[in-house]
């Protein structure tokens, strides 16, 4: 299983051809199938003695990648559009056959530093303070419960333990907002947005304000949205982190 074999040459020489036509060609749209009907046409695709490189790789290019939507089409603007480059692509199987652990400067040096410039990069362009930092995670939903988390953990440091911690956002959060909070077993507070959609610094203030002084709740983390879900609306950030 772990040897360069003859074999393993022939498929990984199909890896690349499927792949460089891929990267060459236009994207497809493709689209997705049943459940039911994809089964009825690759069938059980786990086997006690599998299905072999070949044959796997027809089924994920004849069948399984053509019931996917390709993110990368210029159509498919819902959900999370991507345009990697050509260059970012291709080092994705650079770095797949690496064989890479990035969680730790013992283990990936090379991998944590090259992240570490990239989020200064992103620092940078942002303007944020030198004590600014950051990771890489797989989305945005896993980075929004990332962020919370940390920002419960620092308001853990410096006020006493709440009758219950709070997220105030607008009603136009991303739906992951809610669910991290569930996650985390925190209330959310929903802030009143203006006439055009925005979520004000004014309001956020007053409304945070109120519920320190009506209850023994602690708003631990603001989430305001520099381009929301359906409309893409910019919310007040210069007066949101005033607030």
């Amino acid at each position: 299983m772990h040897e360069f074999t003859p074999a393993v040459e022939e498929l990984a020489a199909e890896i690349l051809k499927y792949s460089l036509e891929r990267l060459r060609d236009d994207p497809p749209l493709d689209g997705p199938r049943s459940a039911e009907d994809l089964f009825n046409e690759v069938g059980n695709t786990i086997t006690a003695k599998g299905l072999g490189g070949h044959h796997a790789l027809e089924v994920f290019t004849n069948v399984l990648a053509k019931a996917c939507i390709s993110t990368d089409h210029p159509r498919n603007l819902a959900f999370i559009p991507s345009a990697p480059s050509e260059y970012a692509n291709l080092f994705d199987l650079v770095v797949g056959a690496s064989a890479l652990y990035g969680g730790s400067w013992q283990e990936g040096a090379g991998a944590v530093f090259a992240e570490n410039q990239a989020i200064q990069w992103l620092i940078d362009l942002a303007g944020l303070p030198a004590s600014a930092g950051g990771v890489f995670v797989q989305g945005g939903t896993i980075g929004n419960l990332s962020a919370l988390v940390v920002a419960r953990a620092e308001a853990r440091k410096k006020h006493a333990n709440p009758e219950r911690w709070v997220i105030a956002c607008s009603e136009e959060a991303h739906s992951s907002i809610a669910s991290a909070a569930n996650v985390m077993d925190v209330d959310v507070l929903k802030v009143s947005v203006d006439e055009t959609g925005k979520l004000q610094g004014a309001q956020v203030a007053a409304a945070i304000d109120q519920l320190h002084a009506t209850t023994n709740k602690r708003v631990f983390a603001v989430v305001a949205t520099s381009g929301t879900t359906n409309l893409g609306i910019i919310d007040d950030l210069k007066g949101i982190g005033n607030a």
